[in-house]
């Protein structure tokens, strides 16, 4: 099994109708280059100070949206993520993969929070915005099985080793990463991730100046042994790259590294309620 992916890199802002109108062009853009899956970065639709306000309902009106593209295109969308409202507590950071037929094949709620407190300077606390998700998720699809994951959840490796334990061959990162952060850990946690568990990863990032930082960019797709085989700039941009099954089960024969885990002696364990 072989198709292409499309990573778009996208500046968004606070009018979520132009973020749409703009988001729909990428896909047809996407399609019209023969790309199978188009991935969208974090907060595609709504980049901004109020993520309450403009949460939506999950189904709801944002998710008539992209099934609509998915349909019209027919391609399978990642939204990025959405702002999915709750009614008794802070939105959800929900990322959902569309198919070509408008059904969502998997909705994913960002597990970690960025919660930080600085000895010097500003701290940030992304719970007292949003709300963490309590599942893994792995989208059963034509295409093969992709894992979903939300920027933070890129430095939790435990994460992405059970995406892979669970079959996944793609896994797919949205990101708002900053730029100091970004020019040090970006390019490395990304290829790390592809290297452990020798599959692609495919991560769309957000660029420009928003409303506190200046985003990285630097969207990329990675190889399964670790090569970057796609690669944006600092700008809006798509990216493509060929996705082949064939070439995870070479590297697979070569480092076999998920068929050597040791769980007879190790395991994920869940951290006690007293750290």
């Amino acid at each position: 099994m072989k198709y292409k992916a499309a990573v778009v890199q996208f500046s968004s802002g606070e009018d979520i109708q132009e973020n749409l109108a703009r988001i729909e062009t990428c896909i047809g853009r996407a399609a019209g280059n023969q790309a199978e899956l188009v991935i969208f970065p974090e907060h595609a639709e709504y980049l901004g100070k109020d993520y309450r306000q403009h949460a939506s309902d999950v189904p709801g009106e944002m998710t008539r949206f992209y099934a609509s593209c998915a349909r019209k295109y027919g391609i399978y969308v990642h939204c990025g993520t959405l702002t999915e409202r709750r009614e008794d507590g802070n939105p959800y950071n929900t990322s959902i993969l569309f198919s070509p037929d408008g059904t969502m094949a998997g909705r994913y709620r960002k597990l970690h929070m960025f919660d930080v407190e600085l000895a010097e300077g500003p701290g940030y606390r992304e719970s007292s915005e949003a709300s963490p998700g309590d599942e893994i998720v792995v989208c059963g699809t034509e295409l093969g099985k992709i894992g979903l994951a939300v920027c933070y959840d890129l430095r939790f490796p435990e994460l992405f080793r059970i995406m892979a334990a669970r079959g996944a061959e793609l896994l797919v990162v949205s990101a708002n990463f900053t730029q100091d952060t970004g020019r040090a850990h970006w390019e490395p946690l990304l290829r790390a991730r592809a290297i452990e568990n020798t599959c692609y990863v495919a991560a769309a990032g957000q660029c420009g100046r928003n409303d506190s930082f200046t985003s990285y960019g630097n969207s990329m797709i990675v190889d399964p042994w670790g090569e970057v085989i796609a690669r944006a700039g600092t700008e809006e941009e798509i990216i493509y790259a060929e996705v082949d099954a064939g070439r995870i089960r070479d590297v697979r024969t070569q480092i076999p590294s998920l068929a050597n885990v040791r769980g007879d002696v190790y395991r994920l364990e869940p951290v006690p309620e007293n750290g």
